[in-house]
This record gives structure tokens, sequence and C-alpha cells, in this order.
């Protein structure tokens, strides 16, 4: 990669500016990318872009189906199971390759304004997704950016 500048817009928002096309595609095409353990939202700039009426309500993530069935790692029935948890955007290509074993991974694009799919019914086995570097997922209500305990959406009874 060339050279690139990076500017901090706040609300951890940041421009990045490249050198070279080619880095700039590579980036918007070869992700998800991320940091620290949490996934960064990478999109084309947008003008009158405003860090703080600006509101990330999607990302890129992979998607693990441990224990899959080998007769399922075909591309075009891993498409149509990626389908029903978000927007396919890239299949590992060990998974397509059948080469993994252990476990299928899918790319997809997740609402993180709506819980996220625990399960799926495939070919009559329940199959368990599990999402790639979710580091604050409420197992309660199934979204992403808090915990349980700081959960707004599930009511609890009132403590004794």
């Amino acid at each position: 990669m060339e050279s690139l500048d990076c500017v901090d817009l706040g609300k951890d928002f940041f421009l990045i500016r490249f050198s070279l096309q080619s880095d700039y595609r590579r980036v918007l095409k070869d992700g998800p990318w991320f940091m620290g353990g949490h996934y960064l939202s990478i999109r084309n700039w947008e003008a009158n872009f405003g860090p703080s009426t600006t509101n990330v309500s999607s990302i890129a993530i992979w998607v693990h189906l441990l224990e899959l069935p080998i007769e399922y790692y075909d591309i075009s029935v891993l498409k149509d199971i990626g389908k029903a948890i978000g927007p396919v955007l890239r299949i590992d290509t060990h998974t397509a390759a059948e080469t993994r074993g252990r476990f299928a991974r899918i790319c997809v694009q997740i609402n993180l304004d709506k819980p996220l799919i625990k399960l799926l019914k495939i070919g009559g086995i329940e199959q368990i997704m599990q999402y790639e570097g979710i580091n604050s997922m409420c197992f309660s209500c199934g979204r992403v950016g808090h915990k349980v305990d700081g959960c707004l959406y599930t009511t609890r009874a009132p403590e004794k």
C-alpha cells in the first residue's frame, strides 16, 4: 500500500485518502476489517457528511456455521443460508473449496438496529450462528453495542 492521509472528523469517524486507486478499491472490496476486536464500518464518502448526525446502522461481519454438514458447502446453498441473515458480501474461499471442515464462514451485512439471528433451521437441523469478533453483544435481545446487564430492550422482573 502506498501512502494515505488520515483526518479525524470527530465522533470516531475518520476520512482516509489513498494515493492509489487500487488501494482504495482493495479496502472497500476485501473487508470486513477490524481493529482491536471491533469492526470498522467503511463506506464511500458522502457529500455533506456530519459525524454528529450520522448513524452507523449496519456492518459487515463474518458468520461461522459450526458443524454445518459438508453437503451444504455448495456456493449457491451457502449464499441462500447467508441471505437469511443479511445481504451476502463474501464466502470464505476455504469454505467454498470445502477445505475448512470445522465450520463454514460467510460474510454478511447485518442491521445493528435489529436483533441478530441466533439460529437457523437448515435441512431439519438447528444451526447456531456464531458472529466473529463481536465483543459487545447482548445475548438477551440479540443486539450489538451493549451487554445483557445494560439491555434496554429486555423486560426484567423488578429486583426484590
